[in-house]
């Protein structure tokens, strides 16, 4: 899938998302993330027993919201991904952390990824649907 440069840059600079899985029940699950753009996929990090991982390794298809609201409705902006996500390898966390860490200085601090503990997960991009980009 194409991504056009404002939609780049957007989802690259924000600094929530809200990701939406599926229970293996139906049910569905939204939570905010904190999103990494790289290669045009996305990552995020999280608690390795976290409903979201369990929810994707029952079921990969996930939908992903970056937005910004405004009052101001014509000048409202976002970006709805439909895709696929998988739990990254042992081999490929360490890597993937090390940018997660760049982009958010905090996390390594407040909210360290463990290898033991933790997941990262990366979606891919399916189908897109942007507004006000």
């Amino acid at each position: 899938m194409k991504w056009t440069k404002a939609e780049k840059e957007f989802v690259g600079t924000a600094r929530v998302a809200r990701l939406a899985t599926v229970s293996p029940e139906g049910i569905p699950h939204n939570v905010p993330v904190c999103p990494l753009l790289d290669s045009g996929k996305i990552f995020f990090g999280t608690e390795a027993k976290a409903k979201k991982v369990r929810n994707i390794e029952a079921n990969p298809c996930v939908a992903i919201v970056f937005d910004d609201y405004t009052e101001a409705w014509k000048h409202l902006r976002g970006i709805m991904i439909h895709g696929t996500a998988r739990i990254v390898t042992v081999r490929e966390f360490r890597s993937v952390r090390q940018k997660i860490y760049a982009k958010f200085l905090q996390y390594q601090s407040a909210a360290p990824l463990g290898e033991k503990d933790s997941a990262i997960v990366e979606v891919t991009a399916e189908r897109k649907l942007s507004w006000g980009l």
